[in-house]
């Protein structure tokens, strides 16, 4: 198994909100498990010193 952080970023400043620490098979297993907690603000998923991905807030459409 390994450990991964989801990091919740405050949209408007950027900074660390807060996390969630998880344990999965593998990278793809993690990435799973972090689109289930997907929220409306920017996500990092990191497994130690390597960032897998980043999530942004999803644009507004004007219709």
């Amino acid at each position: 198994m390994r450990y991964y952080r989801l990091y919740f970023m405050d949209r408007f400043s950027g900074h660390i909100d807060h996390f969630r620490e998880f344990e999965a098979e593998d990278d793809d297993a993690a990435l799973i498990v972090a689109e289930g907690w997907r929220e409306d603000r920017p996500m990092e998923l990191w497994n130690r010193h390597h960032k897998l991905r980043r999530w942004d807030v999803p644009e507004l459409s004007d219709k």
